[in-house]
């Protein structure tokens, strides 16, 4: 019998002598092909000279949000008084450079080009939208005191929050009163005994309070399940829960309440809560943030996809079914066939939330 093994050697050999070669035209193909930002992005920048990084990476922002360093409020362009600040909130598992299209769209528009100028908020998506509302709160508070000290612009009082999917929950944290709704989700003790009763970590008790932003005027919710998304209890929503890696200084501060205050929290779990878990239907958070009371002087506004069956056999964009997008307290209904994530490329959509920013 012949065997082929010395034939095999010499392939082997062939391809290690062309390996360093192959290596180099790699190289040369990976810096040919860098990741460059969307034009509409290369100028945005943060309060402190961040630049948006060219390298999408939401699967960190998701997976471990410790290790996501690209969190913040970017500007597009430098600040102009008497321009209206337009802030676009992104989703789950989603990053900033999802507006890109929308963001061409509206600038395509001479009207809302002179009036608006858009600012990007981006965020780990792992985390729970209560602590990103509450960070994202505490930006806009901290971009007014830098920007406009004296609050002498008036454009300033009539910001605008526009969120798709989760960043839709977020926005809707910050035009609304909490009352006492978030706390007794997770609480069976009363507000004033607990503050009665010794200080708790600043940043868990903030994410649980919320009073509407004195200076935002109007909300868009793009495809934001108000009501939760039953994509969270099925296999694809436990796997994404159990892959989060809650960042530790949560985890420590987290025991440190729960070991610190007993009986405080009710049934609680062993971390805390990641964002899927706060977008079950079932969640308490979560039910009580569809019940939150908005603030009377800001207008509000829903663009909803339709025409697509989820796998929970429920019509609407094929990830938030129709009920849940739906909220009474709205001004406006905007339905239009697309996906979840494609009813941010989709014409109508962009020509509907245009007619709500000049209205």
């Amino acid at each position: 019998m012949i065997s082929v093994f010395p034939q095999r050697l010499r392939v082997h050999d062939r391809f290690r002598r062309l390996l360093p070669i192959l290596l180099i035209v790699c190289a040369s193909g990976c810096a040919w092909h860098q990741p460059t930002l969307p034009i509409v992005f290369q100028t945005a920048q943060t309060l402190d000279g961040r630049a948006l990084p060219a390298q999408r990476d939401y699967w960190t922002a998701f997976r471990t949000p410790s290790k996501f360093n690209a969190t913040g409020l970017y500007l597009l362009e430098p600040y102009q008084s008497g321009r209206i600040p337009l802030v676009l909130i992104h989703g789950l598992a989603s990053d900033a450079l999802t507006w890109a299209e929308m963001i061409t769209a509206l600038r395509s528009d001479p009207n809302v080009a002179t009036r608006y100028q858009i600012w990007v908020y981006q965020y780990p998506t792992g985390n729970s939208y209560l602590k990103a509302a509450a960070d994202l709160r505490n930006e806009l508070q901290l971009t007014r005191s830098v920007l406009d000290p004296a609050s002498s612009d008036q454009a300033f009082d009539q910001m605008v929050l526009v969120g798709h999917s989760m960043g839709g929950i977020i926005a809707r944290l910050l035009v609304s009163y909490s009352d006492d709704r978030l706390w007794h989700a997770v609480s069976d003790k009363p507000l004033n005994e607990v503050f009665e009763s010794g200080p708790l970590p600043g940043e868990i008790v903030s994410a649980f309070l919320f009073e509407p932003v004195p200076f935002v005027k109007k909300v868009v919710y793009f495809a934001t399940p108000h009501h939760g998304s039953n994509w969270s209890e099925m296999p694809l929503g436990r796997l994404g829960r159990w892959l989060i890696d809650v960042p530790q200084q949560l985890q420590d501060e987290y025991v440190g309440l729960i070991q610190g205050n007993p009986g405080l929290i009710r049934n609680p779990a062993r971390q805390p809560a990641t964002s899927i878990d706060h977008l079950s239907p079932r969640n308490g958070i979560m039910q009580a943030t569809s019940q939150l009371r908005g603030a009377d002087l800001v207008s509000a506004h829903s663009i909803i996809g339709i025409g697509f069956l989820s796998p929970d056999a429920h019509w609407g964009d094929g990830v938030v079914a129709i009920p849940s997008a739906r909220i009474p307290c709205v001004q406006t209904e905007f339905f239009v066939p697309a996906t979840h994530s494609g009813i941010l490329r989709n014409r109508a959509a962009a020509a509907e939330l245009m007619c709500i920013l000049m209205r």
